[in-house]
């Protein structure tokens, strides 16, 4: 197995999974994942930290990326690959993988949850100005191709907690708020899904550092990675005491939030306003 593999080369160079990350330019979560077969690993990846690792047998090169290859071909995320940064397809093969997801995100409604006209009102005024329209629609396209987790035998949990102003801010203009805001509505009466909006009148809150997505990876959450996002790039944070903090400031943020039911109550009338 690729994940075995690449276990031994790092014991064999003396290096712990943190110091392999520094070595690689990857995360000790993702190496974290590789070793335990918890997440494929693209090919491109792989060729990567086997030259950092220094492992020159062509023949073992070749064993290797071509299992890597065999275990990336079921995730349709990879028609993307050449077009996303390595962090977006990182984060959506996690999704993919994940049995909770924790989102918090005090401005927008995430993407899990956006219509596409939403999405494209979103995508179009973030990023680069160079983005042409094709740009846009493929992004949009990626978008929606995400939320197949809500269409799953056994999808995932997912657990959200949106600022007021997510459902107040227009994005797209009135219209289009109004059948974002029936979607939320629809999805949080699904089993899976938990919807709670943090109002204007809960004052300052444990989220005004920002929003985050704890991913839960695994049935049994062997791995637990957050995910922030900003203008230049996206990171995770993997170290036990960081996930904890951002786990407590979740549930905190559930806490002061409105109940699922009122919180659908608001969706509905915010809608009405519209």
């Amino acid at each position: 197995m690729v994940g075995d593999a690449l276990k031994k080369f790092r014991e064999d160079l003396g290096l712990t999974q943190r110091a392999a990350g520094r070595l690689c330019d990857r995360s000790q979560a993702s190496l974290s994942a590789y070793e335990n077969g918890h997440r494929a690993i693209r090919p491109r990846d792989l060729k990567h930290i086997l030259d950092m690792y220094d492992i020159a047998d062509e023949v073992v090169r070749a064993r290797l990326l071509s299992l890597a290859a065999q275990g990336r071909q079921n995730g349709w995320w990879n028609d993307f690959e050449e077009r996303f940064e390595v962090g977006v397809i990182d984060h959506v093969s996690l999704e993919a993988d994940s049995s909770h997801i924790r989102i918090f995100d005090p401005l927008l409604v995430t993407g899990l949850l956006q219509t596409d006209e939403y999405a494209r009102a979103v995508i179009a005024a973030s990023g680069t100005a160079t983005r042409t329209p094709r740009d846009i629609e493929i992004a949009v396209g990626f978008r929606m191709q995400r939320q197949r987790l809500h269409e799953q035998d056994r999808p995932p949990k997912i657990s959200v907690v949106l600022g007021e102003a997510a459902l107040r801010q227009l994005m797209g203009g009135p219209d289009a708020m109004r059948r974002q805001c029936d979607k939320l509505i629809s999805l949080s009466a699904r089993p899976h899904v938990e919807l709670r909006i943090l109002p204007f009148g809960a004052g300052a809150h444990a989220g005004v550092d920002g929003a985050f997505t704890i991913l839960s990876v695994g049935p049994d959450s062997l791995l637990e990675v957050v995910a922030i996002d900003s203008l230049t790039r996206s990171w995770y944070v993997d170290e036990p005491a960081d996930v904890d903090l951002h786990s407590s400031t979740f549930e905190r943020l559930q806490e002061v939030a409105l109940s699922e039911l009122h919180s659908r109550r608001l969706i509905e009338q915010v809608a009405s306003e519209l």
